[in-house]
């Protein structure tokens, strides 16, 4: 039988796989810190550290010729930046760093603290009482010295490298320094210190990545991602990164964040994360046979990573205009208001005297600080931390602060105040909020978590959670929603796809008939099956409703590669020989 395959698409797959083959075979160079120890560093003479094994064990899963090269932090982001094929494994990703490098990982999560001595430590709780520090040191061109010059320090003495940082602290030359906290431990092993600076204030999450300079071509890159995933899967890169970091939580495939925010997420007494939704992401996971860390930072770090890097699960975020494009949605998983508060002694307020108030207290990156923006308040005092937004208003320093129903006792309550020193003044607006996913995270992933969503609606643990946290919340708006990804639907035609785009079909079957829907691609490596889920018009029935009732199958595909396929749908009897009752094909081009 003569191929339908045109030829320019015979052409293409012949072209790119030619040209793969020829990326492959380029040796790289990748620029190791020989002082980053336990990550890198030299032991008489060579290499040692975590991304050392790990390099090693990444060259022999992509067979790509890897050098591995000493070289000073500062100097290797010099040689990234210009010509020639490097790769530095140990770069933070940084919304500023992302369009200068490519991104393979990550290959370490920890979190970097400002530290202090013991005697000062009372003195700084929050990065305003950073800023107003007299000193802050800082190791030249680290991420964590262009994060605080972002932050408006201007209080910053540059240091050569973190041993020499370390001992400026020690030594009370200066008050406050930036460290990746499981740096610290082996700096302070290695200078053998009698005593260990204490953490105050969290500045970032450090989502560390292999990154490759632009002349590396992405084949490469691809193949190193590839090859780390497959042994994040095998459990090889677990058991590596635990002989580093014992007891630390192990970088996965997916990035699962949170922040303080109850009785929504927030860290319980054991110092786990907890919380309704919290718990519903931890039963999700469980449904799907998954295990994950759940990170809790603030809240500004967790959306710049989930906006920018794909594979991040940040929760709760409420569905706004300004986000809906930007992430994947899971949910709803809740509901709330905003409103405007102030002190019990405030006179009644509006809109429009709102915004001629000296000062409205918001939390950075919260959906209602970017709400106060759209609707042109100028007037407004931004803090990372919502306990500091509490304070503020309380202790008269804002005359107004914006806060939602859900959760405003609960942060007055850890704020060290009373929700009766609050009075909610004007009523902003009612959002839902989904567990989000960011853009480039496995559509088929996100489809079974909805999936897994929607059976604890209907089975009745979704609510039995909520109501654990928060007895008296409504949830019948809740059960009856749910999200769905805006996907192209199948012709019984021809279908043209684009690489990486993805597209539905839906039929109607009965279970209780025993005629149910077979699927068979006829090239899997061109269009592959991501999804199938029953759908009983949009509603979550009980069982007894169910018991022959017709219902939609949905299945969702995703172009692989460039080539042609045929889907064939079989209305069959599984456990019958027989010729199915209907039958037909669907044809797919990938372009």
């Amino acid at each position: 039988m003569k191929s339908s395959i045109p030829k320019k698409v015979v052409f293409s797959i012949i072209l790119v796989l030619f040209l793969s083959s020829i990326a492959l075979a380029q040796p790289i160079t990748f620029l190791v810190n020989p002082d980053y120890d336990p990550f890198s560093y030299l032991e008489e003479g060579h290499l040692k550290g975590f991304l050392v094994d790990l390099i090693g064990s990444l060259e022999s899963e992509t067979g790509i010729d890897v050098e591995m090269k000493p070289v000073k932090f500062d100097e290797a982001l010099e040689m990234l930046q210009g010509e020639g094929s490097y790769c530095i494994p140990s770069l933070v990703f940084t919304t500023q760093r992302k369009a200068l490098y490519q991104w393979a990982g990550p290959v370490a999560i920890t979190n970097t603290y400002l530290y202090t001595t013991e005697e000062l430590s009372g003195e700084f709780k929050s990065l305003e009482d950073a800023r107003n520090a007299n000193s802050v040191g800082v190791v030249s061109e680290y991420y964590s010295h262009k994060l605080l010059e972002g932050q408006g320090f201007d209080n910053l003495i540059v240091f050569e490298d973190e041993g020499s940082l370390l001992e400026a602290l020690l030594e009370g030359e200066i008050e406050l320094a930036p460290f990746n906290s499981a740096v610290l431990q082996e700096l302070l092993k290695r200078e053998q210190a009698s005593y260990s600076p204490v953490s105050t204030v969290v500045i970032d999450l450090d989502m560390t990545y292999l990154g490759f300079s632009k002349e590396v071509p992405t084949e490469i890159v691809d193949a190193f991602q590839k090859a780390l995933d497959g042994l994040k899967t095998s459990g090889s890169f677990s058991e590596l990164y635990s002989e580093w970091f014992p007891g630390q939580p192990v970088p996965g495939i997916y990035t699962f964040l949170t922040e303080e925010y109850p009785p929504v997420t927030f860290r319980g007494e054991d110092g786990e994360p907890t919380g309704f939704v919290t718990e519903m992401v931890k039963e999700i996971l469980r449904r799907n046979d998954m295990s994950a860390e759940i990170l809790i930072v603030p809240w500004s770090l967790g959306y710049e990573l989930a906006s920018n890097l794909p594979n991040v699960f940040l929760f709760s975020m409420d569905q706004t205009e300004q986000r809906k494009e930007n992430f994947e949605w899971i949910g709803p998983v809740g509901k709330n208001t905003a409103y405007l508060y102030g002190r019990k002694d405030t006179p009644a307020t509006d809109l429009e005297s709102a915004k001629r108030v000296d000062a409205i207290g918001t939390t950075t990156n919260w959906w209602t600080e970017q709400l106060l923006k759209e609707m042109g308040f100028e007037n407004l005092v931004s803090s990372l931390d919502p306990l500091d937004t509490v304070a503020q208003l309380v202790e008269g320093e804002t005359d107004l602060a914006v806060f939602t129903d859900l959760t405003v006792a609960e942060l007055a309550d850890e704020a060290g105040y009373s929700i009766d020193d609050l009075e909610a003044l004007v009523e902003l607006q009612t959002n839902y909020f989904y567990i989000a996913a960011s853009k480039g995270t496995n559509l088929g992933l996100i489809l079974n978590f909805q999936k897994t969503l929607n059976e604890m609606k209907r089975d009745g643990s979704f609510e039995e959670t909520i109501r654990e946290f928060v007895p008296n919340m409504l949830v019948t708006s809740l059960l009856w929603n749910s999200s769905q990804l805006d996907v192209k639907g199948l012709r019984t035609s021809m279908n043209t796809l684009s690489v990486g785009e993805i597209a539905t079909m839906e039929l109607q079957e009965n279970g209780s008939t025993g005629y149910v829907w077979d699927v068979k691609i006829t090239n899997p490596n061109v269009v592959s099956l991501i999804y199938e889920g029953s759908i009983f018009e949009g509603k979550f029935l009980d069982d007894s409703e169910l018991v022959g009732a017709p219902y939609n199958v949905k299945w969702v595909f995703e172009a692989k590669q460039p080539g042609e396929t045929v889907v064939i749908f079989s209305l069959r009897r599984p456990w019958e020989s027989v010729h199915p009752i209907q039958t037909f094909a669907i044809n797919i081009i990938v372009e």
